[in-house]
């Protein structure tokens, strides 16, 4: 029996339907794959969370050679996704994308860990 690897639209099936505005379950110790946010510190800024399935196919017959396995990428580390699950809010993709060019930009929000100063969070703009 062929082990055939999840389409992505299985993959991604509970994060369309938490960004569509259903209310998808939230299973502890149970992540589901897409894009996300959270912080790493209370008060601190958003971080751009991804969990996606890694896996190994044959590529000759499509077969799936090992069991899928979920992985997180949090502040550009990889991280275990179960760790992370329980705390994490669904955004879209774009919104993940300019989450990581906004860190990468304002160098307040490159600090993860530490708190954001409320003072100066209007004054907060990409540098050009």
């Amino acid at each position: 029996m062929i082990r055939q690897p999840s389409t992505m639209k299985q993959i991604y099936a509970w994060h369309r339907a938490a960004v569509s505005g259903d209310a998808p379950p939230i299973h502890d110790g149970m992540p589901e794959a897409g894009w996300f946010k959270t912080r790493l510190t209370k008060g601190g800024p958003w971080v751009a969370v991804e969990i996606k399935v890694e896996r190994e196919v044959d590529p000759m017959t499509g077969e799936l050679l090992a069991p899928e396995t979920m992985i997180a990428i949090c502040d550009g580390f990889r991280r275990d996704p179960t760790r992370l699950w329980t705390y994490l809010k669904p955004i879209t993709r774009e919104e993940h994308a300019a989450l990581a060019t906004r860190r990468e930009a304002i160098p307040e929000m490159a600090a993860t860990m530490a708190r954001l100063d409320p003072r100066n969070l209007a004054t907060m703009r990409p540098s050009r």
